[in-house]
């Protein structure tokens, strides 16, 4: 019975961490295509004089839409990453 319960957990998180990759994988090529990312838990979307910077937080990971003067140019990455300034006034 134990090693059953033992099989039936290692699926459910294999099944999960399968879902997981495929999450960050369609939203990783989305973004590469210019696209918006389809698995965002939070989007934000900040304003500044030149432009804007549309942020996509999801499972693990952050996706960044530059959209300004100084910078026009799209990221991917972990969660930890922080969005680019364009210089000391802004």
């Amino acid at each position: 019975m134990k090693k059953k319960l033992i099989f039936v957990l290692k699926i459910i998180v294999l099944i999960l961490l399968f879902c997981w990759i495929v999450m960050v994988f369609t939203d990783y090529f989305r973004v590469r295509q210019e696209k918006s990312p389809m698995f965002c838990l939070s989007e934000v979307e900040h304003e500044y004089e030149d432009g804007t910077t549309y942020i996509c937080n999801g499972l693990g990971y952050k996706a960044i839409r530059y959209s300004r003067n100084c910078l026009m140019a799209s990221e991917f990455g972990p969660f930890l990453i922080k969005e680019r300034t364009c210089g000391a006034n802004n």
